[in-house]
């Protein structure tokens, strides 16, 4: 964790030139002259300021406020991290007031988005490499194959990283990366080996302080109280209490409204879609669904499999509706309340609301994310799919494709005696508006649309993402993976549930991906795009 904030902290003290935390100076281009190494970044005195020639690191006062502008107008989920927007000064183009966390995020997901349209493309691939690297040890899951290969490729980034930083880049901090893989081989996955917890928990000791004279006793007292209030409530599970308050987290991993709800009676087109979805999803249902789709082939032998699909989606509800009647006048205890509501439909009046929390994540409408300064929004689903070649085709291929979207309504349908949240989305099609790039980035065009008759998707099917802005085209927006928070094993039926990470990197390739560049390196360190050097007070410098 301080290797990383340290890194983090170098690198953007450098970029930015944060006075204090830069290493690039007068001192530090004094040593390379001195080395006899870089000489054309040789400082240049004028009177009572000191000229620094552009070095293939330095940014120029558009390319500072491009890094900053993005940082800036960043929205992350609830829970993600803190509020990005208050580290950054636009008046003084820097970071203030990082914590570790804070470094942590920056470094693994958003300064490699931060620098894609400034930097020589060398520097630009080094400093995203790194970021890389970082993500993939990281990771809750690692291939022990590849460990290897990353403890080859980050020795090779630092390679890199000495050719474009000055050696003053290079404390014991930067040294230290080198040795992150062998500590995984012997100690284990890093996650595992977090401060942060620790750091987290310390603060709720400090905050049984009572008595600031007495600070060791007010921890062991405020701790044993705890303590006993947490086995009188394990102890009395199933007894109704008095008078103590019931958490907030309680009930919301299986679904719980938080915001702005209100009730209201749908058009009936889009109710029965609705309906239709929940039919489709549930597994009580399959064996009515198989019967109907052969029934219909049975039917209609010359048609095709599109045919059959499309006839399947639009006579269902009333088929099964009337199958189920049947059931229920012939042999009623045969029928399950599951079914026998079911076939009954949802109520005419829908529960609307603008927040939902479900499966650990807290999920707004877009409506309710434009007044929040928080991102929950975005939603994701990997859904199988019949896939076409053609208009004329009748052959499908069932493909495994992954579906971006933002959340316009939260639906809850009332089965009288269950509901179930759907969430109505706008959907990006896939085949214009979703494509991945060089670095394996999912980018997302919210201007092609697609999917219209299938707005609807189970809020327990889905998956919170979130979107940043491009930097190199304000059209598209880069896809990033929300963070899945388990508020209680009491909320989670199955263990394996609960011991399951949600983890989806924000990137779909590794380091060794990137290519080497071939540097000439007698220019590499110098910037031949602009000549925006630093000016340094000699009084300071």
């Amino acid at each position: 964790m301080h290797v990383e904030k340290n890194v983090c902290d170098s690198i953007i003290g450098t970029l930015l030139n944060i006075q204090g935390k830069t290493k690039d100076g007068v001192k530090a281009r004094k040593d390379m002259i001195e080395m006899g190494i870089r000489d054309k970044l040789a400082p240049q005195e004028s009177g009572k300021r000191t000229y620094l020639p552009p070095a293939c690191h330095t940014l120029s006062k558009k390319e500072k406020t491009s890094f900053c502008a993005y940082l800036n107008g960043v929205k992350v989920p609830s829970g993600y991290s803190s509020n990005i927007k208050k580290l950054v000064s636009m008046k003084d183009l820097k970071l203030v007031g990082m914590k570790s966390h804070d470094c942590h995020v920056l470094m693994q997901h958003m300064l490699p988005i931060a620098i894609r349209n400034i930097l020589p493309k060398h520097v630009r691939h080094a400093i995203t490499k790194l970021c890389f690297f970082f993500n993939a040890i990281c990771s809750k899951v690692i291939d022990l194959d590849v460990l290897d290969d990353l403890q080859a490729d980050v020795v090779v980034t630092l390679c890199q990283f000495e050719m474009y930083f000055p050696p003053s880049f290079f404390d014991i901090m930067v040294h230290l990366i080198v040795h992150l893989v062998r500590e995984i081989k012997m100690c284990g996955l890093v996650f595992m080996r977090y401060m942060y917890p620790f750091e987290r928990y310390m603060g709720i000791l400090k905050g049984y302080v009572r008595n600031r004279y007495r600070l060791e006793g007010s921890i062991i007292e405020g701790y044993g109280a705890e303590e006993v209030i947490d086995f009188c409530t394990d102890y009395l599970a199933n007894v109704e209490s008095i008078g103590v308050p019931r958490s907030r987290h309680e009930g919301r991993l299986t679904g719980k409204g938080t915001i702005g709800y209100k009730s209201f009676s749908p058009p009936l087109q889009l109710r029965d879609k609705a309906h239709h979805l929940v039919l489709q999803h549930l597994s009580e249902v399959h064996p009515y669904l198989d019967q109907h789709m052969s029934l219909i082939r049975q039917q209609n032998p010359l048609k095709g499999e599109r045919w059959v699909a499309i006839e399947h989606n639009r006579t269902f509800i009333t088929w099964f509706k009337d199958t189920v009647m049947k059931e229920l006048s012939q042999v009623p205890n045969n029928v399950s309340e599951t079914i026998k509501w079911l076939a009954y439909g949802p109520d005419f009046l829908v529960s609307c609301y603008e927040a939902y929390d479900i499966n650990g994540y807290t999920f707004y409408t877009k409506r309710q994310d434009e007044k929040s300064v928080v991102q929950n929004s975005g939603v994701t689903q990997v859904a199988l799919s019949k896939d076409y070649s053609s208009a004329k085709d009748t052959k499908s291929i069932d493909a495994a494709m992954s579906y971006y979207g933002v959340i316009e309504e939260i639906w809850e349908l009332d089965y009288k005696v269950f509901k179930i949240p759907l969430f109505r989305c706008s959907w990006v099609d896939n085949r214009r508006g979703v494509r991945i790039d060089e670095l394996g980035f999912t980018l997302v065009d919210f201007e092609r649309l697609g999917y219209h008759d299938e707005p609807f998707i189970l809020a327990s099917q889905a998956k919170q993402v979130f979107y940043v802005s491009d930097p190199i085209d304000n059209k598209w927006s880069i896809v990033l993976q929300g963070k899945k928070s388990i508020v209680g094993v009491g909320d989670v039926v199955d263990e394996e549930e609960y011991d399951h990470f949600d983890e989806t990197p924000p990137f779909s390739i590794g380091v060794q991906s990137l290519p080497l560049e071939e540097d000439n390196f007698e220019i590499s360190y110098m910037r031949s795009d602009h000549e925006e050097g630093l000016w340094v007070d000699n009084r300071t410098s």
